[in-house]
């Protein structure tokens, strides 16, 4: 698999500096640090998902006891069609993409109509 930053450079220089520019460089470098599992994309609604695998993986307690879920979603001033999904461990899971910009769709068209897993 490889890295959201290598396979969305772009995306992820932005997201990256908002994040630090709001104090959040730790979540910049773990967004930077995952690897991306799926990328999906619905031309007829505009919105896409990039779905991240977290570094940190989950210990038997944290999977089987609490359980994953959506825990907060993070959104950006400087990339408004972005928003970045945290689970309920804080982990960064997903970018969720409303509406994104056009050189953004050409990425996200292709990967998603081949069932893309990985890079």
């Amino acid at each position: 698999m490889r890295s959201f930053a290598g396979a969305f450079t772009e995306l992820a220089f932005d997201l990256s500096l908002e994040l630090r520019a709001t104090s959040r460089a730790d979540l910049a470098r773990e967004l930077e640090a995952c690897t991306v599992k799926a990328v999906s994309y619905d031309p007829e609604t505009d919105i896409g998902l990039i779905a991240l695998e977290p570094q940190r993986q989950l210990n038997a307690v944290e999977r089987n006891v609490l359980g994953q879920k959506l825990g907060q979603v993070i959104p950006f001033s400087d990339a408004p069609y972005a928003s970045l999904q945290l689970d309920n461990f804080g982990r960064v899971v997903a970018v969720e993409l409303v509406a994104p910009p056009r050189n953004l769709r050409w990425i996200l068209r292709p990967a998603s109509n081949y069932r893309w897993k990985g890079l």
